[in-house]
């Protein structure tokens, strides 16, 4: 229990002044001296700091244990970023009956991914791409040691424009941390591989062009040109659009890759009777459901 109240002080207290630094730091591009040179930002303190203990100890996924060790840096920026994911999206569904508010990060194994509902399908999706825009930035500021993006200044990549390593970096260390290895091969791990891909996948159909022109008196006679995340805000609308035509998943189902799939619809809490079933269905799996503000059914 210590431990765990440890750990929540731990994220309170670093998660403002880290990742919303990430966050404005988005465009992937270098700050710049007086003189025009590019210029490295120091690297946040929570990144120097190593992994927390609930972490370090993971029994969710052996691979944050071991990138723990390894890649201290990596495994923060990934798990802060789905923080930040889940913040935009409880944010972006105030208003809806289900709003991601208590789904709790997928680093700590919660109950909703335990069940193949929809709200799953959302968190799997929302989970692995935030988690590869958390490393995607994180390694365009050259805060990751093993990032392509690191050891560039003063070359020309760095000082015509941004990093376009650092997304790919991303997209392979949400897929390295996230995915389970050696998992029982059933129709909720088919689920879940899905759906974890469908959020890298959202990375990549959200990416945005930047150019920066260069040449004599700052023409435009050559110009460079890089790949840059969207903005966590605009790929959380992407994946929410998805949750919305999410598709029931059978053996014999046809779906696309970049399509949100579930396994069995979520009982309505404003429709089942049962007292004894909602408490259990809201405290074991969507932690924290209320009814719409438009909806006549309201949790007292």
């Amino acid at each position: 229990m210590r431990g765990a109240l440890s750990f929540d002080f731990y994220i309170r207290s670093t998660a403002l002044s880290t990742f919303f630094i990430l966050c404005s730091l988005a465009t992937n591009e270098i700050p710049r001296n007086s003189g025009g040179k590019a210029v490295q930002p120091p690297k946040p303190i929570i990144l120097k700091q190593g992994c927390p203990s609930d972490l370090l100890h993971s029994r969710a996924l052996r691979s944050i244990q071991l990138a723990c060790r390894s890649h201290p840096a990596t495994v923060i920026s990934a798990f802060e970023g789905i923080q930040e994911g889940l913040q935009n999206c409880a944010n972006r569904l105030r208003f809806q009956q289900w709003d991601c508010s208590e789904a709790g990060n997928i680093m700590h194994d919660p109950p909703l991914l335990r069940q193949g509902f929809r709200e799953s399908s959302l968190i799997w999706a929302l989970s692995s791409a935030s988690a590869a825009w958390g490393v995607a930035t994180a390694c365009a500021q050259g805060w990751i040691d093993d990032c392509a993006c690191n050891n560039h200044m003063g070359q020309n990549e760095y000082e015509f424009g941004g990093c376009t390593h650092g997304v790919q970096h991303g997209i392979t260390a949400s897929r390295k941390l996230l995915t389970k290895v050696g998992a029982v091969n059933t129709l909720l791990r088919k689920v879940e591989k899905h759906n974890l891909k469908a959020g890298r996948l959202a990375i990549k159909k959200t990416l945005i062009s930047s150019c920066k022109c260069h040449g004599v008196s700052g023409s435009c006679q050559q110009k460079t040109c890089w790949k840059r995340t969207a903005t966590l805000e605009h790929i959380i609308d992407y994946l929410v659009e998805k949750y919305a035509r999410a598709k029931l998943f059978t053996d014999d189902s046809v779906v696309k890759t970049t399509d949100l799939i579930y396994l069995e619809a979520s009982p309505d809490v404003c429709k089942v009777h049962s007292e004894d079933f909602i408490f259990i269905f809201k405290r074991e799996f969507l932690l924290g459901e209320v009814c719409s503000w438009k909806s006549l059914c309201m949790e007292k």
